[in-house]
């Protein structure tokens, strides 16, 4: 009997091979869905250069008895007898159902276990012109985790066999793919696929797996969490490069998680606990500033056991788009103690003195223009008009989130002030912040 799947739930390629079929469910909720990555489209043409030459191969020229091809040029893969592509190829796993050839060597050993790759990948049929599949119409690359059901069989057994940066050719049998009834209406039944692929890179994150089995005392001890620690930190840092900023946050927070909570026996694992968990927090950091997070930025610097000059760069450009402009130069300064040369850190420094200037004086600008409500005209008042402008730098401002406003305002200034806010999207918020009460212009995004 056919198995019966809800779309919005997700599945696997497992769950597409089942042998008698699968039926989705989709319900209204399905319309919901935002997903994170750009759907395939074949309505996407492939223009990319690497794409073509990765399809133009010039190594299969056959005998002369082949009408098929022309020793005299390149030759495309949709254009070439699976058969005899087979000929120049190497049976992988013994069976002939995952063939191979070797377009560029790589590097380095085979992928490990369970390692997460980053691949550019094409996916064709026989003698079709457009590929069904392509890492191209999705930016270029494609990172799957091995052994978790996210690839189909054979094109597993395929990457395992490869080393970083090489370039292969495979022709995967229908038992190792989408079997007898293909997916309709991409994937035809009984169809033989050729993949173009190329390992880019790869992550030993295996270790994160097999952690798993390890009973609830040895997850504890330092030297099994350190390792599994330092995988995730790859992971996330892997998302960093591919700017996949919020994901790297969550495997930095996890790998974060798990230190936090191992057990030390010495000193020495103690010593390293606080390097991972500095390396961590600041990259953390970083990642939070870039997603214009300021206030877990600095929950994240205090949490560094040996803050460095990254700590306190990372820490001060938070502060000052919180309007903390003071904090912010204090922890600059410590920032260019400890890296005197840093241009990055000097052109901060330079950026928060020209904010808080600029600031200031829109603030000096208000008091000057304090007024009355009893003396107030229909036209516009210099109060208001300060307000207007202090209002309208703020929200045009992209490099500040918060900005505090002069003390000892009166309630009338207040709502006034209150009202320009509205008027560009800003909120006001009072705080008890240093032993008095602060109130803040914020944008909707803090």
């Amino acid at each position: 009997m056919a198995k019966f799947i809800n779309a919005s739930n997700g599945f696997t390629l497992h769950d597409l091979m089942q042998e008698d079929g699968l039926v989705f469910e989709i319900g209204d909720d399905l319309e919901n869905i935002n997903d994170e990555e750009f759907p395939y489209s074949p309505n996407v043409p492939l223009s990319n250069e690497e794409a073509l030459n990765f399809l133009n191969m010039d190594d299969f020229d056959d005998d002369d008895d082949n009408p098929d091809l022309d020793n005299n040029s390149s030759v495309a893969v949709c254009g070439i007898s699976f058969e005899k592509l087979k000929s120049k190829m190497t049976d992988i796993i013994g069976n002939g159902k995952v063939m191979k050839l070797i377009k560029q060597k790589g590097v380095g050993e085979p992928v490990p276990y369970d390692a997460q790759v980053t691949v550019k990948y094409i996916g064709h049929f026989e003698y079709r012109d457009e590929p069904f599949d392509s890492s191209f119409t999705r930016g270029g690359t494609d990172t799957f985790c091995l052994n978790q059901g996210m690839l189909i069989p054979g094109l597993e057994i395929a990457i395992a066999s490869m080393r970083k940066h090489e370039i292969a050719i495979f022709i995967i049998h229908p038992d190792l793919a989408y079997g007898k009834y293909g997916c309709a209406p991409r994937i035809p039944p009984n169809e033989e696929i050729l993949f173009v692929v190329h390992l880019v890179d790869y992550l030993d994150s295996g270790c994160i797996e097999s952690f798993k089995s390890l009973s609830l005392d040895e997850q504890k001890l330092f030297a099994n969490v350190s390792k599994r620690v330092q995988a995730k930190f790859n992971i996330a840092r892997d998302c960093f490069k591919k700017k996949k900023i919020r994901q790297a946050i969550r495997e930095y927070s996890r790998g974060l998680e798990w230190l936090e909570e191992a057990a030390l026996k010495n000193q020495e694992e103690e010593d390293e606990a606080k390097r991972l968990l500095t390396r961590g927090y600041n990259n953390l950091a970083v990642c939070y500033n870039l997603e214009n997070m300021p206030r877990r930025v600095c929950i994240a610097c205090n949490r560094v056991p040996l803050p460095n000059s990254k700590t306190h760069f990372n820490f001060g450009r938070a502060l000052m788009k919180m309007g903390e402009y003071t904090r912010a130069m204090e922890k600059l300064q410590l920032a260019l103690k400890m890296e005197p040369g840093n241009t990055d850190i000097t052109k901060e420094i330079k950026l928060v003195n020209a904010k808080r200037s600029k600031y200031d004086e829109m603030e000096k600008q208000l008091w000057r223009r304090c007024f009355k409500i009893e003396n107030e005209q229909k036209e516009k008042s210099g109060f208001e008009k300060a307000a207007y402008d202090m209002c309208e730098t703020f929200a045009n401002d992209s490099q500040i989130l918060r900005q505090p406003l002069p003390e000892s305002l009166t309630p009338d200034e207040d709502k006034l002030i209150r009202q320009q806010a509205a008027a560009f999207g800003l909120t006001v918020t009072t705080h008890q912040r240093y032993g008095r009460e602060v109130t803040y212009l914020n944008k909707s995004n803090y």
